[in-house]
């Protein structure tokens, strides 16, 4: 199962979303890992600062759109679950990670500009639909949630697009910027709200794969 958490537009959480839900599946046993597309290369660092005696996340940094589709499948086949945390571009490699996905996670923190970004990532996902023929399963995923008027309005416009939204979000704290640059995932840090919820993402995530598969 190949998960890719891209967007457009940088900033929005996408390496951050990625390290934790792989520390999820990690704790749940599967065997997964993390494909690193962003030329900053924040997820192969994070690794490096992973304890040996937790659960083994192992990061490869794939910034090609040739290497990443010519190792992705290899990936896929050593492991149930392939996270490719992607690029904030409207590259060839962006199509690429859209194209490569079972299933696409998209965050969005909730404004305006990031509501207009999104239109052109929406263009950018039917044109991968059209080239795969056939339908991608995508959702956005709110991040730094505040849960405020413009959070709601934003979900409303989200879910005019025909593109999924988690029930789950994100909320604005400290503990994942603090979990990062200790190489853990919030799942594994003291901040009980944050490891709370994270375990909803994790759970909406495992539904959205049991439909995919449902549908195979």
């Amino acid at each position: 199962m190949i998960i890719s958490v891209t967007s457009l537009k940088g900033g929005v959480g996408k390496s951050t979303i990625a390290q934790n839900l792989a520390v999820c599946f990690a704790h749940s046993k599967y065997s997964v890992c993390i494909v690193d597309v962003d030329t900053n290369q924040s997820a192969l660092r994070w690794s490096g600062l992973r304890d040996e005696d937790l659960p083994a996340v192992p990061v490869y940094g794939l910034t090609d759109g040739m290497e990443l589709s010519k190792n992705i499948k290899h990936l896929n086949q050593s492991h149930e679950i392939v996270i490719i945390d992607g690029t904030p571009s409207l590259s060839q490699v962006t199509s690429k990670i859209i194209l490569l996905a079972d299933l696409l996670i998209i965050p969005i923190l909730p404004s305006g500009l990031d509501i207009w970004a999104t239109e052109k990532f929406i263009e950018r996902y039917r044109d991968a639909e059209q080239q795969k023929e056939e339908t991608i399963p995508a959702y956005f995923l709110i991040n730094q949630d505040q849960t405020t008027n413009l959070s709601r309005e934003v979900k409303e416009v989200l879910e005019t697009t025909g593109i999924s939204v988690f029930n789950s979000s994100l909320r604005n704290r400290i503990a994942y910027r603090e979990a990062v640059i200790k190489g853990v995932g919030v799942f594994e840090y003291k901040d009980e709200k944050a490891k709370a919820e994270m375990v909803e993402l994790f759970k909406d995530v495992k539904n959205a794969i049991k439909e995919i598969n449902k549908g195979k």
